[in-house]
Formats: structure tokens, sequence, C-alpha cells
């Protein structure tokens, strides 16, 4: 589990993991890996008073969500030896059969090349999910896809929640921390796997939930939505600078890194005419008249299973 400065997140989700795992601990050994990437907020003094048992690890503030991953990854295989490792981000809510399942779950697909990856449903819209899978380049957005099968094969899953078998580090190595810093580290390792012959599925019993936002909505939508939204000069500058920002999912270094993913190096260049084309086509996007605007964006929205609720919050007075 990867943090940094979100002490009521991680102490949240420690305490859930303390005591579903109390449960089991007579007939399964789970320990809990914690990198804490140099949190000021008194994330680990927290851990170490409250959560004796779990293994911290500490990062300088550079590891990023993929280094830190990698950072756990590594500190498990040389330290605890386990048959699985699994991936957890701090900031959701487990459901409280989660360990129940994670449990059937390996116990299911023992000595078997599968990775299974979980989702994340919003807290107040029970069947919206926001992090989960894609096939074909589709999210699975809401948990009607899951009426006939608990389980669905996937192309790729989101880093949340994902159970991974330990032999796979010694197969395809770590998650790639130098190329995919913060985000894209997920989506690029599963990939990979996939190529290795891993069979990738995603799990409705996996199960946790968020408090998602408009603005987290707002965060994922691509740019020229954003942009369209945007009723200032400063909000619009804002979304510019998301371009570089790498705590955006818009950033140039990510994207650019994902299309060229199995390329071993990417000249420098690349990443600067990429830029220079996203934002011609952000200031392109004005162009386009108003009523096909709004009719994409209403696809988008449909595409992703976002709430009506949710779409009147995110284009607030926006007209056209």
């Amino acid at each position: 589990m990867p943090v940094r400065n979100r002490k009521a997140y991680t102490s949240d989700i420690l305490r859930q993991l303390s005591n579903q795992i109390s449960q089991y601990s007579n007939e399964h050994q789970f320990d809990v890996v914690v990198v804490d990437d140099g949190s000021t907020d008194g994330t680990p003094e927290l851990i170490a008073q409250a959560f004796p048992s779990v293994h911290l690890v500490s990062g300088d503030g550079n590891l990023w969500w993929t280094g830190a991953i990698a950072t756990g990854m590594t500190y498990a295989q040389q330290h605890l030896h386990p048959d699985y490792l699994v991936w957890l981000n701090d900031d959701i809510t487990l459901a409280d059969n989660f360990i129940a399942h994670l449990v059937q779950c390996c116990q299911l697909n023992l000595n078997q090349k599968i990775i299974t990856g979980g989702i994340v449903c919003d807290r107040t819209h029970a069947d919206w999910i926001v992090f989960g899978g894609v096939i074909s380049s589709c999210p699975i957005s809401t948990l009607q896809q899951f009426s006939d099968d608990p389980v669905l094969n996937v192309d790729a899953l989101n880093g949340n929640i994902v159970v991974i078998p330990a032999r796979l580090t010694q197969e395809v190595g770590l998650p790639n921390a130098e190329r995919f810093r913060h985000y894209g580290g997920d989506y690029e390792y599963v990939c990979r796997a996939k190529a290795a012959g891993y069979t990738v599925q995603l799990s409705s019993l996996l199960k946790a939930t968020t408090d998602w936002q408009p603005s987290d909505v707002i965060r994922y939508m691509p740019l020229w939505i954003q942009w369209y939204i945007s009723r200032s000069m400063t909000d619009k500058l804002a979304v510019l600078k998301n371009l570089s920002n790498r705590r955006s999912p818009h950033n140039v270094e990510h994207m650019v890194n994902s299309i060229h993913r199995q390329a071993k190096h990417v000249p420098r260049w690349t990443y600067k005419v990429f830029h220079a084309k996203k934002l011609v086509k952000l200031m392109g996007s004005e162009l386009i008249p108003r009523a096909k605007r709004r009719q994409k964006i209403e696809d988008y929205f449909r595409h992703h299973n976002v709430p009506p609720d949710v779409v009147q919050a995110v284009l607030g007075s926006v007209s056209g």
C-alpha cells in the first residue's frame, strides 16, 4: 500500500484490514506492507504506534505511486516470501467481506497464471464503478455488467485493488517506475503480464467504496471537456497545466509513455511534439459547434455511467 500525507485515510484502511485479518489469522498468514513516501503529517509515526505489526518501508518523497508499489513488492519478496501480492490504495473503504473473498480468490486460483482486480464503487451511487478494469478500451462502470458472472476477463486493471501471484515478479519483473512514475504503471504492468501468458480478470466480489466527488470526475475527463466547462482564463490555464503536472492523468509524460510503452527509448522531441499537438487540439476544440460538443460530452458521461446529479454538478451553469 503506497501512502503519502493522508493519515486519516491510511489509519482507516489499516484498521479495516486489522479487523478483518484477525478473523483468519489462525488459518492464513497476512502481512501488510505500507510504503510511506516521505509523509510529513505524522503518518509513519501513527503506523508505528497504532499498527506495530505493519511492515513500514520509507521513501524519500520521490517514489510516486509506481515506485512505491515496486518498492513494496520488492520488500515483500525479500522478507516475507508470499504466495500472493495484493495492491491496495488507501483512499477506499473495503467491503466487510473483502478478506473472505480475497482468501477464496487466492485459493481458487492457486498456482494458476491469473491476475485478479477488484472494483471500487461510489459510496452514494452504489451501481457506479469508478475504478475497475477495461475491455477493448471500454470501462467496466456498472454492476450490471456482472449480472451473468461475478468475474469478467478484461484487458487491463486499475491499480486500486489487484491480486498478483508472487511468482509474476520472477517472470516479468516489477512495474516500470522509471517510465510510469505516478500514472500508467498499473496498466503497463498488467499488459506486460498478459503478454507473458497471464489471464487478467475483474471480480465484483473484491469490492470497496470511495467518496467520488465531481472534482474527481473532472480530473479524469478529457482535457477538451475540462477546457469547455472552464469559465475563466484562470480555469483554462489550470487545464493547460495538467499537461505538465505529474499528478494529472493527462500529463504528457504519462500519455506518451503509454502510447510507446513497448519501446525501449522515447526521444525527448516526441514529448514536445505531443505537447504541442495537445495545445492545438485544445484551442481547435473551440471551433467545434457548441451543440456537437455538448453531444460528445453527454456521450462521455453515458459511456462512464456518471449519475445525472453528478453530471449536473460537473457541468454547473455551462450552457449550450
